[in-house]
């Protein structure tokens, strides 16, 4: 193989490293749907989490997340959010 076809498959295979997006999830333990809302800065959403199911949602720059913990935590990367859906059992990444 020549050394231009290595540099650009080397090339390749660290922008798919670098490139990958950081998720937050949320993980709904409650026998409940729970509401997520996410707060981006200049963009919110909620989002519906049906009872003993996760959630994800991209969170590279970092966001703020509020559930029924009654509370907005800051996450970023790669944090875990549990809920029993009445409070925040645990954050983490």
């Amino acid at each position: 193989m020549s050394i231009v076809k290595t540099l650009a498959s080397s090339a390749a295979a660290l922008l798919l490293l670098t490139g990958s997006a950081a998720a937050v999830t949320v993980k709904n333990t409650s026998s409940n749907e729970i509401s997520i809302g996410v707060d981006f800065g200049n963009k919110e959403e909620v989002k519906k989490l049906p009872a003993g199911k996760s959630g994800t949602f991209d969170c590279k720059d970092g966001c703020g997340v509020t559930g029924p913990w009654g509370f907005s935590w800051m996450a970023k990367g790669d944090d875990t959010f549990t809920t029993d859906g009445k409070s925040m059992i645990s954050a983490g990444g």
